[in-house]
């Protein structure tokens, strides 16, 4: 296993748009949450570790990864942060080398933060900055002012963590392409060392979901969303900053490993409410309930609400498609040969046709995806799967 994720749900407020497992921020369930997630860190690496002697599997390496994601992590306290730390170092070893990342919203980000961040570990930071135009801060219900955003990147240039990401959101309800562009632009010059694009996705049970107006707004403008998308990544590798998945583009050896290590099928541990793991062909998700999630803590249960073995048919898909969104593609000669594919002709001619329309390439026997192929990387998964599997 060489990732960890810890998922911290507290948020200042609801995102409209959000879809994660996250909770209204109420500081005196922290310490029951911190400690629920200790006791986790606790269980699993015991169930982990019997697991290998039952096997007679190798000791676990050091973590190339630990990632705290959320939500929003920024607002535990850093005597919080540090005590997860010490606890899975005791027992998930790590070193200076493992990256260490952690979600910052603007509104909790200033230099004594930081600097008390870098000083238990954390050694990369990502800002959910999202955009510098006031309108469009306000179209997606975020509380941070545009004045913030500047001033907590500023606190972040200036801070001892040179690694560092800034997410932006594009495909926003009445955010034109000059909007975005200026985003984009204003980003830039920060010299930021990896910068997440994404587009707005619209999940049927949050309240951009419900909202029929949003949704009509966003399907009319796809057209836009696919210039904005194009331009965004002509302009940051313009930048040095080169795309290596759908969404994210970094500076030489600023890739996030977190990204990497999942997306080339590494076995993680998640940990805390709603957090996915992958281990042993197995996939679970802790429960979304975080009353139900302390519960099953202090009563010595596992917080899980679904379990599933992971068939072959399902792992040739998901391998399938986590290539196909990295600019480094998929060779599709092992792939077959890994999984047992056989596909028919129609297969081949879809490809063919991706390959005519500038959808995608063939690079050293790899079929790699170009930005207006990554758009639609999922209907092309579900195209190159269909009857696919032998």
């Amino acid at each position: 296993m060489n990732s960890l994720y810890l998922h911290i749900p507290f948020c200042s407020k609801i995102c409209p748009f959000c879809s994660f497992t996250v909770r209204r921020d109420r500081p005196s369930l922290h310490k029951k949450y911190i400690l629920g997630l200790i006791k986790e860190i606790e269980r699993r690496a015991i169930w982990i570790q019997e697991g290998r002697q039952n096997k007679n599997l190798p000791r676990q390496k050091l973590l190339k990864s630990i990632y705290f994601g959320g939500g929003t992590p920024s607002r535990l306290r850093i005597s919080d942060v540090e005590d997860l730390l010490s606890e899975i170092k005791y027992y998930f070893p790590f070193s200076n080398q493992t990256e260490i990342s952690f979600e910052m919203n603007p509104e909790d980000v200033n230099s004594e933060y930081l600097s008390g961040l870098h000083d238990i570990g954390v050694n990369r930071v990502s800002l959910g900055g999202q955009s510098f135009q006031s309108n469009t801060l306000r179209e997606l219900g975020r509380i941070h002012s545009v004045s913030r955003l500047r001033k907590a990147l500023k606190s972040i240039v200036q801070s001892r963590i040179n690694n560092w990401n800034l997410d932006l959101i594009f495909g926003v309800q009445k955010q034109s392409i000059k909007m975005f562009k200026r985003d984009v632009e204003e980003a830039l010059s920060y010299n930021p060392p990896h910068i997440s694009l994404y587009g707005l996705e619209i999940h049927k049970k949050t309240s951009f979901g419900k909202n029929s107006q949003i949704y009509k707004w966003c399907q009319d403008h796809k057209s836009q969303f696919e210039v904005m998308y194009l331009w965004g990544k002509e302009r940051l590798e313009k930048d040095g900053l080169f795309q290596y998945e759908i969404s994210n583009f970094a500076k030489k050896n600023k890739k996030g490993i977190n990204n990497l290590m999942v997306w080339s099928g590494n076995e993680y541990l998640g940990l805390g409410i709603g957090a996915h793991s992958y281990l042993r062909r197995t996939r679970w998700g802790n429960n979304r309930s975080l009353k139900t999630y302390i519960k099953n803590i202090e009563e010595n249960v596992w917080p899980v609400d679904f379990e599933e073995p992971i068939q072959m048919c399902e792992m040739a898909t998901e391998f399938l498609m986590l290539n196909l969104r990295q600019n480094s593609g998929l060779n599709i000669d092992k792939w077959q040969k890994k999984f047992d594919i056989r596909w028919e002709n129609h297969q081949y001619d879809f490809i063919k046709m991706l390959c005519d329309s500038g959808r995608a390439f063939w690079k050293d026997k790899k079929l790699c995806l170009t930005a207006k192929g990554m758009l639609v990387a999922d209907k092309i998964t579900v195209e190159l799967m269909c009857q696919g599997h032998s």
